[in-house]
This record gives C-alpha cells, structure tokens and sequence, in this order.
C-alpha cells in the first residue's frame, strides 16, 4: 500500500490508525496556545515547529502554518 500512495495519504492513514483524536485535540490546543515568551523567538520556533510536525491536519495549506506562526510572535520583534 505505502508504495503507490501519496505522502499526505499514507500520513493521514497512519495519524487515523495510531494517533489518539483527544491526544491530538491536546497538540491543536498547545499549538493555539503558543506565544513567544519574552524575547525568545529561538525556543517559539523549535517548539512550533515540533508541535506542527505532530499536529499536521490544523494545517491544510502552507499559509495557514505561517499564519498560526506569526500570530505566536510579538506585535514588536
């Protein structure tokens, strides 16, 4: 099956097979949750990007990641 299936596809297959839906309630919560503390972008973007990777349906298109992102950072950086 994997080898004649789409990234997004197969991914999507294994989240529904093996990633509990109130576990990944929890992620889409942290990741609405996330702001930068302080002046500690460094450590906003690590943990974005772990939370993202984990938590890929909230975001169906590349611009709406970004989006999520920049809502995260300060109104002055």
């Amino acid at each position: 099956v994997a080898y004649g299936t789409a990234w997004k596809t197969l991914r999507k297959m294994m989240t529904d097979k093996y990633c509990l839906r109130s576990e990944l309630k929890k992620l889409e919560i942290k990741i609405c949750n996330l702001k930068v503390k302080g002046i500690d972008v460094v450590s906003y973007t690590q943990r974005f990007q772990e939370l993202a990777l984990m938590c890929r349906r909230m975001f169906l298109e590349e611009s709406d990641e970004v989006n999520k992102y920049v809502i995260g950072l300060p109104d002055m950086i």
